[in-house]
């Protein structure tokens, strides 16, 4: 297999969507050395879908609705954790996942504000790729040096396993991170899982 470039992920992606991408690889350490794995494997590198936060997905939605992709009622909602999402989808791209903080009192719980004020929401915060065996995808990161925040998220044998690799700092902060996502016949999100990805999220590499 001819050796994949991230030119190569986003070849007929919308170019908004191609350039987010492109900018993520750039900013992500861990996101390159995927790639990286991924060639020397001479295997295919498979983008799941990209997450953006931001202060309001209807208003960030636009953009995506303009290209095509479509809401299907796909809301995950966490009150007692300040934060929500919807999931935009086009055919043929990888699922857009965009989430904010609540707007009520109890958004004041989320770390979405303060990331956002810094970053703003024209970066991706993570993008996930998808692996046929997360164990085994984990321990080959590591071999590789890259480091994890925190343990696999679900069971064995469920529909949806993931795992957040620490983040990347820019100006002392966590920045962004790379989702490992084993799919067991399931093409959603399952709400119970990403909140505790989410607080792993803001766990640091060390140097």
């Amino acid at each position: 297999m001819k050796a994949q470039a991230v030119a190569d992920l986003v070849r007929g992606y919308d170019v908004p969507v191609a350039r987010l991408v492109e900018r993520y690889f750039q900013d992500t350490e861990a996101a390159r050395a995927a790639l990286e794995l991924a060639n020397r494997a001479g295997r295919a590198l498979v983008i799941d879908h990209i997450t953006i936060r931001t202060r309001r997905v209807d208003e960030r939605a636009q953009e995506f609705h303009r290209l095509g992709f479509r809401y299907h009622d796909e809301l995950i909602e966490y009150p007692d954790q300040g934060w929500w999402a919807k999931v935009y989808r086009k055919a043929g791209m990888p699922a857009v996942f965009i989430d904010q903080a609540y707007d009520d009192a109890r958004g004041g719980k989320s770390l979405l504000p303060a990331w956002v004020d810094r970053f703003g929401d024209q970066v991706l915060h993570h993008i996930a790729i998808r692996v046929p065996d997360i164990e085994a995808a984990k321990g080959e990161f590591e071999r590789a040096g890259v480091q994890f925040s925190g343990a696999i998220v679900g069971p064995r044998g469920t529909r949806l396993r993931q795992i957040f690799t620490a983040a990347e700092v820019r100006d002392g902060q966590a920045f962004s991170v790379l989702e490992l996502a084993e799919r067991n016949g399931y093409d959603g999100f399952v709400p119970e899982q990403a909140d505790g990805l989410m607080q792993s999220s803001i766990v640091k590499k060390t140097a």
